[in-house]
């Protein structure tokens, strides 16, 4: 047998039985809960090599500036018009919240019009597929919300899609709104589309959609219910 026999001899690695697609927003605290408690869900179940989550596009405050940055409570103050004492407390909730999951949580954050960021992740997606394109926006969302990252700071987002692979020129085009825009309204149309009205937005296998950050153990029966359908539907096949 020679080598090219023995490698063709070996199956392929199995396709993971459940595919949850995310529509997200880098700087949107929900997304970052609900994505936490999603991936802990996933490992409470022992479904790490099942599962394939794959970040879409969609922002959570479209009309926020493109050339101001401004703090968070700030720019919730002037947004939705809530208190400065009510925006804190909101966050003093959350932060609570990340850390019954063991996640780092800074109240304090900058705050501006996404929409760049987005469009960068889309290049990417484009470029190096869907994997490279979330791992992309997963990072830096964490990074935003540990208090490491600053998705304002062009620069340094252009720095982080050369890491993930795209050329310097690519990642500054699509930020400064030159190209990828309308893959961002697709990304967003496609989930307004099934009745999301807000992120975190989830779909199951292209069948289960899930809006909001659900519980753990929301997730974890889902997870469960999800795999039971999926697997018996391979071995069927």
């Amino acid at each position: 047998m020679t080598d090219d026999d023995k490698t063709s001899s070996i199956p392929a690695p199995a396709e993971p039985l459940i595919t949850v697609d995310v529509w997200t927003d880098v700087v949107c605290p929900w997304c970052y809960i609900g994505e936490s408690r999603l991936h802990d869900a996933i490992a409470a179940e022992g479904l790490e090599d099942q599962v394939h989550v794959r970040a879409h596009s969609f922002e959570l405050d479209p009309t926020a500036p493109t050339d101001t940055v401004r703090d968070n409570v700030a720019h919730l103050v002037a947004a939705k018009g809530m208190p400065e004492e009510k925006v804190r407390e909101m966050e003093g909730q959350i932060q609570a919240m990340a850390q019954e999951l063991d996640r780092a949580y800074v109240t304090d954050r900058p705050m501006a019009n996404t929409r760049g960021v987005h469009r960068v992740m889309q290049a990417i997606g484009e470029a190096h597929g869907v994997d490279a394109a979330t791992d992309f926006f997963m990072d830096l969302q964490r990074g935003y919300f540990t208090g490491s990252s600053d998705p304002f700071d062009a620069d340094a987002v252009v720095a982080r899609a050369v890491e993930a692979g795209l050329p310097e020129a690519a990642a500054r085009a699509a930020h400064a709104g030159e190209t990828h825009d309308a893959q961002v309204e697709a990304d967003v149309r496609e989930a307004v589309q099934m009745g999301a009205r807000g992120v975190p937005f989830f779909l199951f296998n292209d069948k289960y959609t899930a809006p909001g950050a659900l519980p753990l153990d929301a997730f974890r029966q889902a997870l469960r219910q999800i795999i039971d359908e999926a697997r018996a539907e391979r071995a069927h096949s």
